[in-house]
């Protein structure tokens, strides 16, 4: 029989599991990088707190009576005397009163004729979050904009919206479309029902998605297996 080499083997295959080298330069980066993705939400978290703590003491240590000079020795005094106060006056709005003080003042505002515009806005706004049984941002949902083709994650705000599409015959929805990563500006848009695409995830957890530019995402959920 004619003789026939053998054919040369293929070198070893990697295996997944096998052992990387150990780099210093790169063990101390991904450390480091762990280490601000882990501090850092706790620092800013921190310090946003202490901004507004501060910026409430400072404009309310002034006007505490002598007597309650106790709650400007420490930081947070001004926030706990401005949380006193703001209940004592929703308490005292309540009786009749109380009632009639706001009306007389409601009434009054209504002929200043730029600050009753302010006012009335204001107070809507305030009234919508101050409603425990109501959510201002109901459903969330994918609209086409700004161009056809691209959608952006809005909200719906308000269904009932007759005083506004009574003109054009249709059943439009109020719809807030946020700019991220800064959602308290926007875009208020008034679509047809048709146009929406309801999302399957709640309307907190599309808010994360425009703050964090759509980084955040939902954590694959481990098998039961």
């Amino acid at each position: 029989m004619p003789y026939t080499a053998p054919m040369p083997s293929s070198p070893p295959s990697q295996h997944a599991g096998e052992h990387r080298p150990f780099h210093p330069l790169t063990w101390l980066r991904n450390s480091f990088l762990t280490g601000v993705a882990l501090v850092l939400p706790f620092v800013i978290t921190a310090w946003l707190i202490w901004l507004v703590v501060t910026f409430i003491d400072t404009r309310v240590e002034p006007l505490v009576p002598p007597g309650f000079d106790f709650f400007t020795r420490f930081p947070g005094g001004g926030v706990i005397l401005a949380l006193a106060a703001l209940t004592l006056v929703g308490a005292l709005a309540g009786n009749l009163v109380g009632r009639w003080i706001v009306a007389a003042l409601d009434t009054g505002i209504a002929n200043l004729p730029l600050v009753r515009t302010i006012y009335g806005g204001a107070k809507q706004v305030f009234k919508q979050v101050a409603a425990p049984e109501r959510t201002s941002f109901k459903q969330a949902v994918l609209v086409e904009f700004p161009n056809p083709g691209s959608w952006a994650i809005g909200f719906i705000t308000n269904e009932d919206t007759t005083e506004v599409a009574h003109d054009i015959g249709a059943d439009l929805v109020a719809v807030y479309v946020p700019q991220a990563p800064i959602p308290t500006s926007g875009f208020l848009l008034y679509l047809p029902r048709t146009a929406l695409k309801p999302l399957q995830i709640g309307a907190d957890e599309a808010l994360k998605r425009v703050i964090s530019l759509g980084i955040i995402k939902d954590e694959p959920k481990a098998s039961g297996k």
